[in-house]
């Protein structure tokens, strides 16, 4: 009887314990590797931190994203604190370049001190500071403004919002790209002077890749003749002009990969 009633003590002691391990379990963030749908081979990896809203996620280089209706993912950027989805396509642009910040975790605060600050009066404009010299007057460089900004030919594309939805930057030749959907009705590339149409074919639904494929010769035949040049510079403001104009930022695209 003794004996019985030991063991019946030891699984009671562990089943008590067992409890108190399960109540103090930790969250561990799983990587989940994802596919970018509108990237052929594309996947990443990404967390989701417990405090994260349903749907957001964060890549490694710890950025907020989340997947679009049609199945995107795209970076966030917050609005105070709340998240919002942005038209900047994961995998199209280095995020540092674009107006968004990081994911930070938040933290508690245990208490607040309100320190009462006596401001130091003003110093007289020729007096030197803490000793070191006046530094002299910094010269500030020009800001870079694209010539495709002043061209009404261009920026008119941000009103076309029944055949445009995404933009991004064909590879070969080396010029801004616009459409809608993944078959488009039309494909719209910049020469340097104005928008050449690619009309999809009747009848036949295309992808954007097979629209413009028997178009890159005559493609490029008008970009040289335009003596017309994109610019490393000019990637990052047009992906944020196209976000303005509420278009899906793709990056650098080839025909294969779209």
């Amino acid at each position: 009887m003794k004996r019985t009633f030991t063991i019946l003590a030891f699984f009671l002691t562990l089943t008590m314990l067992s409890a108190s391990i399960a109540t103090a379990t930790t969250y561990v963030v799983e990587p989940v590797l994802v596919a970018q749908p509108v990237y052929a081979g594309m996947s990443f990896y990404v967390y989701r931190p417990y405090n994260m809203p349903s749907g957001w996620f964060v890549t490694f280089d710890g950025y907020p994203i989340t997947r679009t209706a049609a199945g995107v993912w795209v970076y966030g950027s917050y609005n105070g604190a709340a998240l919002l989805p942005t038209s900047y396509v994961v995998g199209s642009i280095h995020p540092q370049s674009l107006p968004i910040v990081q994911y930070v975790p938040s933290a508690a605060v245990s208490s607040m001190q309100q320190i009462q600050v006596t401001p130091l009066p003003p110093l007289p404009p020729s007096q030197p500071l803490l000793g070191y010299p006046v530094p002299a007057a910094v010269t500030i460089p020009p800001t870079y403004v694209p010539e495709w900004t002043t061209q009404s030919s261009f920026t008119s594309i941000g009103t076309w919002n029944k055949l445009v939805d995404r933009m991004g930057i064909l590879e070969k030749p080396r010029v801004p790209i616009a459409w809608k959907g993944d078959r488009p009705e039309a494909l719209f590339v910049w020469t340097g002077k104005s928008w050449y149409q690619i009309q999809a074919r009747p009848g036949i639904s295309e992808k954007p890749s097979e629209m413009i494929k028997e178009h890159l010769y005559a493609l490029t035949r008008m970009v040289k003749n335009n003596a017309f040049e994109w610019k490393d510079a000019d990637t990052a403001l047009l992906a944020n002009q196209a976000a303005v104009w509420g278009y899906l930022w793709m990056g650098r695209i080839a025909p294969s990969n779209f």
